[in-house]
């Protein structure tokens, strides 16, 4: 294990060597160096940054060798414009950006222990004492703020580094494996990953607390729990990449975050040092690991945060908006943890007993990416992927806590368990030799879809190979077709194989099932997929430049849909052309902003 993960580290850090300038390649590989950044760690209103070690390699380098913030993984820097949602909900240019280049001191690292705690936000003003506009945009006044942007860096490097050690692979987020992140972009409190860009956009809040005057500026990205949460929405984008954006989706998106942020945390062994030290050890209370988004509490006077992973909430207990809901599997997983941490405490010392246990539940959280379906899921779905991990990672050791605490939640109704042991021994036998290459891989697909009931209208084209390195599996996507050979045509509708390490087939979600019911659509109800196949292409659905999609309405009925992602940047969205409405509706893909940010105390008057 030791030696499959070092060899995955150099694997990693020869990626990063090849993209450095060759006079920076020469210094580290003379002497590896450790630079320093200065970094917020849970909330900027609570404590002062920290300072923290990054390999120097995580860098890249000027033509004079100074470092800034990017490498091949992570990078930074903004746009010349600050933006601001209009009437119609579109963000549209507001101001010129003030913030400054993401680049070193003139020390050479990334210190920036002298920045003002709470600092002003300043605006360029003529002797009328009005603001000044240039091309119809206001003038912010140049800042030298830079706490954002490092602690951006920071906890994108370690979201990142945790996920692919729970993933046991590498994670190719962003273009071409490197995130991009806009640290002060937008003004509201709220950040967002866009799918389509693959980028992190982060707002900025011009504020006036109660019984004040001056207004200063918070910046998001300067919370380390809300960039680690935006990194989660990036990296569960790579794990599950065909998804149809749907509210299944979107519930586990908002839980998946908030777990990258709590667990990612916890490698740290100073923060877990500290998280002892103020709780007692009791981590069964509200705390600095499960409360999240602290600086909304510090802004608005009240609460603990955005939001409470140490929580008893069921699905009868909150709405479908999706940060709501999220919050009911959030707190199962928190409950988990902290039954896993009680029973590691007599093994081990309390810190090396906590780091275990977010280990497991970072384990958890990434690889039930692998065993649910890969285009619509629900939080039933998840908690069923999460019974799978157990079983093959875990040697089923935590299925009754497992199962208890999602029926506890109403994840889980009376046939959850049940219905995941139908699907368990309904599996077809598939094997996957070490030896097989794609094109083999491809041939065993194809030569198996009978055997996969996939219906004699329909195929499978190989869509990816992912290999395991830590438990050495093997993930598979193979992406449906209408029709077989070469004149099939492809869908957007996918499956997902997992072979194990000795070849054989651990689970299987075909590309439209219901997770419960090995009896296949496809097969079962391939007249009247015909009949609807037909009807969507009389109505044009195929004439826009994606592929079809076979979809299941909130009534469990199959239809057609065309889904096509429109917008760049702050504005992403979904066409969706459908049998009701081929004409195209607009779906929100991006999650809505927060909605506690309407409390927030911003400063309308200066931004009007």
């Amino acid at each position: 294990m030791l030696k499959r993960l070092l060899l995955s580290q150099w694997i990693i850090l020869a990626m990063v060597l090849t993209n450095l300038p060759g006079t920076a390649v020469r210094t580290v590989l003379a002497g590896r160096q450790d630079l320093s950044i200065s970094s917020y760690e849970d909330d900027p209103f609570v404590r002062k940054s920290a300072v923290q070690r990054m390999d120097s390699t995580k860098f890249d380098y000027d033509q004079g060798e100074k470092p800034f913030l990017s490498s091949n993984q992570v990078s930074i820097s903004n746009e010349d414009w600050i933006f601001r949602k209009d009437a119609n909900g579109e963000f549209v240019k507001f101001a010129w950006n003030p913030w400054p280049f993401a680049t070193a001191n003139a020390q050479g690292d990334f210190l920036f222990q002298n920045e003002d705690r709470f600092p002003l936000f300043k605006q360029d003003r003529g002797p009328d004492g009005k603001i000044i506009l240039k091309d119809g945009l206001q003038v912010w006044t140049p800042n030298d703020l830079h706490l954002g942007m490092t602690t951006a860096y920071s906890a994108a490097y370690a979201a990142k580094e945790a996920a692919e050690s729970w993933a046991g692979r590498y994670l190719p987020w962003g273009q071409q494996g490197q995130l991009h992140i806009e640290p002060q972009v937008f003004i509201d409190f709220n950040a967002f990953y866009s799918p389509s860009a693959r980028e992190l956009f982060f707002g900025v809040v011009p504020y006036r607390l109660k019984n004040e005057t001056a207004v200063k500026i918070f910046e998001t990205a300067s919370s380390w729990e809300m960039v680690a949460h935006e990194c989660g929405h990036a990296l569960h984008h790579i794990l599950k990449p065909n998804t149809h954006h749907g509210l299944g989706f979107a519930y586990w998106g908002e839980s998946f975050g908030d777990q990258t942020a709590m667990w990612t945390s916890l490698q740290d062994t100073q923060r877990v040092r500290t998280l002892l030290t103020e709780t007692g050890g009791n981590l069964n209370q509200p705390n600095a690991l499960s409360s999240l988004g602290e600086s909304f509490a510090a802004l608005v006077g009240t609460g603990t945060g955005i939001r409470e992973a140490f929580n008893d909430d069921k699905v009868s207990d909150t709405s479908e908006e999706v940060h709501d809901r999220s919050t009911v599997l959030t707190g199962a997983a928190y409950k988990i943890f902290l039954k896993i941490y009680d029973e590691l405490k007599p093994q081990r010392r309390p810190v090396a007993a906590l780091q275990q246990a977010g280990e497991i539940m970072g384990i958890f959280l990434t690889r039930a990416a692998d065993y649910t379906p890969e285009n619509e899921m629900s939080l039933e779905d998840v908690a069923k992927a999460y019974l799978k991990v157990d079983r093959e990672l875990f040697g089923g050791h935590y299925h009754n806590l497992l199962v208890d605490e999602f029926t506890r939640r109403e994840i889980f109704d009376a046939n959850s368990e049940h219905d995941w042991a139908v699907h368990e021994d309904s599996l077809p036998y598939l094997y996957l030799s070490s030896q097989m290459s794609e094109s083999d891989i491809e041939a065993m697909l194809q030569g198996n879809v009978d055997v996969l009931r996939i219906g004699q209208d329909f195929g499978l084209k190989l869509q990816s190979v992912t290999r395991d390195e830590r438990f050495n599996q093997t993930i598979v996507r193979a992406q449906l077709t209408m029709g077989r050979g070469e004149g099939a045509i492809p869908l957007n509708n996918h499956g997902v194989f997992v072979f194990r390490a000795d070849g054989s087939l651990a689970d299987y979600h075909a590309p439209v099932s219901p997770y419960a019911s090995w009896q296949s659509p496809l097969q079962s109800e391939s007249v009247q997929l015909r009949s609807l196949m037909s009807r969507a292409k009389r109505l044009g659905l195929d004439k826009h430049s994606a592929p079809l999609s076979i979809v299941r309405n909130a009534d469990g009925q199959l239809t057609i849909e065309s889904q096509v992602m429109r917008g760049e940047g702050l504005n992403t969205y979904m066409e969706v052309f459908s049998l009701k409405k081929p004409i195209g509706e607009r779906r929100e893909i991006m999650i809505p902003p927060l909605p506690t940010s309407k409390s927030l105390p911003i400063a309308d008057d200066i931004l009007n």
